[in-house]
């Protein structure tokens, strides 16, 4: 289900951007940002993790420093790059009550929420940022393996090509908050997956983006004739999440999708 898309590209720039995809995929994957900063000590990737993600401006928080070695990666595309990389930096964040500049005054996030920042010291890349819910909810399904999320993603023309060659101009705080001002609240979502990735779609030129997943908010109204039943609505668990992609460096939000979909459960046996 996607909620908002770009105008299609002509079949012979779609050859063309394709091409161009290639080569900066090559580029990113093999040369990665000129990276000087320097991320041996946890003061410094403190200070690092803070400019990216905007942490930093949160009241009552605490985090949790230590290294840890990637081998259970599942981020579409880009998986390969990050499995098999040793020291990561892994920043355990706790205690996050979101605070945007665009909820009401005095509004308070009813979920005290655990954060999870992967950093390559190496590179700088932010890898990606997770969230934990500690409730139980059994309509939120874990994301799908990688491979058949790309399979969905590829449907939509979209793909992954790498990560940026720069640090983005909105943190993840600042592009939450984009999206709460399009009406995706992230104060619903019982989790909050992060990706700043370079992102192509339906041809358009690699570009950074922050494709930021809600999980576990309450089902999006599905679209069909008027007056359909429930009864006949898709299930909770394809309408309960929303990755919403935001131009890292403009601000914009550049389209919704609840693509990719989880796998479907196994149902249970009648007896």
């Amino acid at each position: 289900m996607r909620h908002s898309k770009l105008p299609p590209v002509i079949p012979i720039l779609q050859v063309v951007f394709a091409v161009m995809l290639a080569l900066s995929q090559f580029g990113a994957c093999s040369f990665g940002m000129d990276f000087s900063r320097d991320l041996t000590r946890p003061g410094d990737v403190n200070a690092y993790v803070d400019e990216l993600t905007g942490f930093g401006e949160l009241e009552g928080i605490s985090k949790t420093f230590e290294r840890v070695d990637i081998t259970d990666d599942n981020t579409p595309f880009l998986h390969t790059q990050i499995n098999g990389k040793k020291a990561v930096w892994s920043v355990k964040i706790d205690n996050v009550r979101l605070k945007l500049k665009s909820a009401a005054p005095r509004f308070k996030d009813k979920y005290v929420r655990k954060f999870q920042v992967f950093v390559d010291p190496n590179t700088g890349h932010l890898l990606k940022i997770t969230s934990t819910f500690d409730g139980n909810d059994p309509d939120m399904l874990p994301e799908p393996p990688a491979a058949v999320a790309e399979a969905q993603m590829r449907g939509s023309e979209e793909v992954y090509l790498g990560f940026p060659p720069e640090t983005p101009k909105l943190s993840f705080l600042d592009a939450l908050d984009v999206i709460s001002s399009r009406g995706y609240s992230p104060f619903v979502a019982k989790e909050i997956y992060a990706l700043y990735v370079l992102e192509s779609e339906m041809g358009s030129r690699p570009r950074p983006v922050w494709a930021i997943t809600l999980r576990g908010i309450p089902g999006i109204i599905p679209t069909g004739p008027p007056g359909l039943k429930k009864e006949h609505w898709s299930p909770v668990w394809q309408r309960n999440h929303i990755r919403v992609v935001v131009d890292a460096m403009k601000g914009k939000v550049l389209f919704a999708t609840s693509v990719p979909q989880p796998v479907a459960p196994k149902e249970k046996k009648r007896n």
